[in-house]
């Protein structure tokens, strides 16, 4: 995955409200910012049950997830429900951590776009 395509995933799952603060806080320039946009268009409807979407959007989380963890800005939580912990609690784990250090979250993207 490119770093656009990747930005683009991230910033669906994160919601408009966390992406508004990481995208003012990068400062892309107007053809960085199409790009994004182009990608977030092309992902299409998320569908949980195509198994294409759920591997890119996982990929995603766990890069993320990683870089979170290294700096101290991510921590997983326990499981709503116990047992395993899925995606979607990855998911709300992320949601919940990200938008309290969109700088931390803007850096992880800049990285993206730098390769």
């Amino acid at each position: 995955m490119t770093g656009y395509e990747k930005i683009a995933v991230l910033l669906t799952e994160l919601g408009s409200e966390a992406s508004e603060k990481i995208l003012s806080i990068l400062k892309l320039s107007p053809a960085e910012m199409n790009k994004i946009s182009k990608n977030i268009l092309s992902l299409g409807a998320y569908n949980p049950r195509n198994l294409f979407h759920v591997q890119r959007e996982t990929a995603v989380l766990e890069e993320v997830k990683r870089f979170g963890e290294l700096r101290g800005i991510y921590r997983e939580v326990a499981p709503k429900n116990g047992g395993f912990l899925m995606v979607d609690d990855k998911i709300e784990a992320l949601k919940n951590e990200i938008p309290k250090t969109p700088e931390d979250v803007a850096n992880v993207l800049r990285g993206w776009l730098d390769k």
